[in-house]
């Protein structure tokens, strides 16, 4: 047993061994630079979730709103109502959010994080304003399709 020990290879940390660690050092390096890289254009474009989903909440109305009979504005500007081929639709706040009924039945979410919402109509015109939990205003014009029998 003795002998093992005395042919132990005591040479240290070689140079090859450091080059190897600078080597795959370097190259972990270089992909946390290209994640930060590829991480920052996806920051911004998801930046501001809310305007997209304010977006998307008006692309929804606004397709609700193409064919409509019988619109009005119900509960003091709070809450619109209209008859469209899907049929009567109530669309109005319901606690923090903007949410869509069908016969007065379901609770489809379209817009969510709100204070408070006002309808105002006005001929082929609804005007919305929305405020946010956050403080912030959003508003959008959007045209309402009154169908001729």
């Amino acid at each position: 047993m003795h002998s093992v020990l005395k042919y132990r290879n005591e040479a240290g940390y070689t140079l090859m061994e450091a080059l190897f660690q600078l080597v795959i050092m370097s190259i972990f390096l270089h992909f946390i630079i290209l994640f930060f890289y590829w991480k920052l254009p996806i920051e911004r474009q998801l930046q501001d979730y809310y305007a997209t989903e304010w977006e998307l909440f008006a692309i929804d109305l606004q397709a609700l709103l193409v064919e409509v009979e019988d619109f009005s504005v119900l509960m003091g500007d709070r809450a619109i109502s209209f008859t469209n081929e899907r049929g009567e639709i109530n669309i109005g706040q319901h606690n923090y959010v903007i949410r869509k009924q069908v016969y007065s039945a379901g609770h489809i979410t379209l817009f969510t994080n709100v204070s408070s919402v006002i309808f105002t109509h006005d001929g082929y015109e609804l005007n919305v304003e929305v405020t946010m939990l956050d403080g912030s205003k959003r508003e959008r014009s959007f045209a309402i399709g009154i169908r001729q029998e």
